[in-house]
């Protein structure tokens, strides 16, 4: 069969119309818009996308003294220690600079910078590393432990992470390990560590609550988020990115009201522990099962 065809035969019409779906295609960016009762829209615009070569990535975080993305490789099943797990260095405009940056870890999940240590939680583990040396400096064993999910330093240099299945969220300061609150909470798991206040999103009770630091009141201040798993600030006072699991992102208002900006759970693409460049607002999305890290310009237009 021939399939060669003259195209002055084809109407003008047909031909715009192959150009319009040609452009849709092509187009690398895929931009999504909520509108507030205000009349505010907020967006997000990708940016750009790894290849699916961050094996079941769990968590991002951005390094901004370093300006760089860490990210966190289960590379395999979350709750088995199989040595196989990884950490990855991006630069920010989605290039790896380091693969296989530390190996040799479980099953790698939340990560917290502080000066130059990357805290990491491990199954039941706290792994510290030294950034400058890419060195394994202590694996510390958290007793009862069995799900260590997020990581998130305050300002005092004291390391908070949760425990999503035994619905702990522990504190790490000057050596000591202690757990923090122990009752009360249903699958723990992101973590905003500011300093009078604790914002911490649920994967069981799918919520987001404010945790008073000084006299420990849990206040739930907003339902329905899904599979809470990452939280970040945004950088103005009062709005939040909160993700759920399965892939839905949301933005956090500041009378604790939300709004969804982008869902992939349809298309079976995660959202899991994301991190936020507040500088230049992009907010960077590890895909866990999809393998890959998916970049977001948030914006907004009134």
């Amino acid at each position: 069969m021939n399939l060669t065809f003259n195209k002055m035969k084809i109407p003008i019409v047909t031909l715009m119309i192959i150009t319009i779906l040609t452009s849709c295609r092509s187009s690398g960016n895929k931009e999504t818009g909520t509108s507030t009762q205000d009349g505010t829209e907020w967006r997000l615009s990708e940016v750009w996308r790894t290849d699916t070569m961050m094996t079941t990535c769990e968590s991002v975080r951005y390094d901004e003294s370093r300006k760089l993305l860490f990210v966190s490789c289960i590379n395999g099943d979350p709750s088995d220690k199989n040595g196989l797990g990884f950490i990855s260095r991006l630069r920010p405009d989605g290039t790896i600079k380091s693969l296989h940056w530390v190996t040799g870890l479980n099953a790698p999940k939340g990560m917290g910078i502080t000066g130059n240590l990357l805290y990491v939680t491990d199954i039941d583990q706290l792994v510290i590393i030294d950034i400058p040396s890419a060195m394994v400096i202590e694996k510390l064993n958290v007793e009862g432990a069995s799900f260590l999910n997020d990581v998130s330093v305050g300002p005092d240099g004291k390391v908070y992470f949760t425990d999503s299945d035994t619905g702990t969220i522990w504190i790490y300061s000057n050596g000591t390990m202690m757990p923090w609150i122990t009752e009360g909470l249903n699958g723990p798991n992101g973590l905003c560590v500011e300093a009078s206040r604790v914002l911490l999103t649920s994967s069981g009770s799918e919520d987001l609550k404010v945790i008073d630091k000084s006299t420990v009141n849990i206040e739930t201040v907003t339902s329905g988020i899904g599979q809470g798993d990452g939280i970040e600030f945004t950088g103005s006072a009062g709005y939040y990115i909160t993700t759920s699991w399965p892939g839905e992102i949301f933005l956090i208002l500041p009378d604790y009201s939300k709004i969804s900006l982008l869902k992939t759970s349809g298309q079976e693409i995660n959202s899991a522990d994301i991190g936020f460049n507040r500088a230049a607002q992009v907010v960077y999305v590890p895909t866990f099962f999809d393998n890959r890290v998916v970049a977001y310009k948030l914006g907004k237009t009134e």
